[in-house]
């Protein structure tokens, strides 16, 4: 399994000299199956890192998987490739977002005068579904997904992805506030990096630093400390750290890795255009 950064900035995307080891594009994520699936995450403006990708691919069928409808995260929908092909079948899930659907959210970036082409008339065969919490594992082709809500305005959801024929698993929850997730009953942040297994790798949101973090109590958001807390408390193998803060630039990155390299060895911020393989 291959997992491939398009996006990694949060909030906003960011154009600017100093602001390029790291990347501006907001989220976006290509997962590349062992069989060939093809699975992204989220739609933020990082969909035009992945576009390429999208089209050398001989699979005509997609499965995007939104985390929630916060416009970081969806704002590079209209230019997604493969929409625009008859011969693609895009099949769209959204986490439970409280006050939301995802159709009436996609129409409303999809239709004029937002984007001058309605979703109707851009050509591939499009399913959209909002993802209900309790419906059981998604199975896409040999991943196998699972998800749970985390602690964020409106909702959010984080993801599980495993590949059992080669034994790789990752867990991406941005946009998570973890002090608040450390008070939940139900644990389901610690059960998704654990069960059934400790992931191989955890992205976790870490757009704030421990000093910035009281002043944004209750925004959804979490600290690289908290990072490598979540990170040694659920015994994951690797730890990258995402969802970077717009104002951070590669000088501010670089000195925010090497305090979270300290707590947890061997972790890391996530880049654009960085691909991770994972499994045997």
């Amino acid at each position: 399994m291959n997992i491939f950064f398009g996006g990694v900035r949060g909030t906003a995307p960011r154009a600017a000299p100093g602001y390029t080891r790291y990347g501006g594009h907001t989220t976006c994520l290509l997962v590349s199956g062992q069989q060939g699936e093809i699975l992204v995450i989220d739609a933020g403006s990082g969909i035009q890192e992945i576009n390429r990708h999208l089209l050398e691919s001989d699979r005509r069928d997609l499965l995007l998987l939104l985390t929630h409808l916060h416009l970081d995260h969806i704002m590079g929908l209209p230019t997604l490739s493969p929409l625009y092909d008859p011969d693609w079948r895009v099949r769209m899930l959204a986490g439970g977002h409280t006050g939301a659907h995802l159709a009436r959210v996609v129409d409303r970036v999809t239709t004029p005068p937002v984007w001058p082409i309605s979703l109707a008339d851009m050509g591939a065969e499009v399913d959209l579904a909002d993802h209900v919490p309790d419906a059981g594992p998604i199975d896409w082709g040999g991943l196998k997904i699972t998800g749970t809500a985390v602690p964020h305005p409106g909702g959010c959801f984080a993801w599980r992805v495993d590949e059992p024929a080669t034994g790789a698993s990752f867990v991406f929850s941005t946009d998570t506030e973890w002090s608040a997730e450390a008070k939940r009953q139900d644990r389901g942040l610690r059960r998704l990096c654990t069960h059934p297994n400790p992931a191989d790798l955890l992205v976790m949101d870490g757009q704030f630093t421990a000093e910035e973090l009281p002043a944004h109590a209750g925004w959804g958001h979490s600290s690289i400390d908290q990072c490598a807390e979540a990170a040694i408390e659920t015994g994951v193998g690797r730890l990258l750290v995402t969802h970077h803060h717009p104002d951070s630039t590669d000088d501010t990155l670089d000195r925010l890795e090497q305090e979270l390299s300290r707590l947890f060895p061997g972790a890391a911020l996530a880049r654009q255009g960085d691909t991770i393989e994972l499994g045997r």
